[in-house]
């Protein structure tokens, strides 16, 4: 099981937490590019943009239990389990709760807030990239994962 720390806003920071709460009310995580390059199932990594070529190992390196930490504005927003295999659509269908032409299925979806309920008290992820896999354990998202209460699945 990997763990990883990803951002579910589609280049709209200004409605960042909106998307995400939107995006995990539907029972999903995804992401998207500014130009389309396809299924991430068949495009090889190396004809992705530069600054977006992380995007990849959504498709081929991330699997179903991995644990994912959801960031928005640097501060964690939810914990969920990856519950699906890779998705891709070719136009986005907001009208039943999938935002991205790239996504998976997720369970499990625990709110940071319900577990540190004193907003002054979150601890803040610094988050410069859309997804990243988390490798090592000492890492300050890493043991975040591994701290959470169970206790808080929906």
């Amino acid at each position: 099981m990997t763990h990883w720390r990803m951002q579910l806003h589609p280049s709209q920071p200004n409605v960042s937490a909106q998307h995400a709460h939107r995006s995990l009310a539907a029972g999903f995580i995804g992401l998207d590019f500014r130009g389309n390059p396809g299924d991430l199932l068949t495009v090889k990594k190396q004809r992705l943009p530069d600054r977006q070529r992380n995007y990849w190992a959504f498709a081929h390196d991330m699997d179903v239990g991995d644990k994912v930490l959801i960031v928005a504005h640097h501060f964690p927003l939810a914990l969920v389990t990856v519950d699906g295999e890779y998705n891709y659509i070719r136009r986005p269908v907001p009208e039943i709760g999938v935002w991205f032409r790239h996504f998976r299925r997720v369970r499990d979806v625990r709110y940071y807030a319900d577990w540190v309920t004193n907003a002054a008290a979150w601890e803040r992820v610094t988050m410069t990239e859309t997804i990243l896999p988390l490798r090592a354990e000492d890492s300050a998202s890493y043991r975040l994962i591994e701290s959470w209460p169970e206790s808080a699945v929906e």
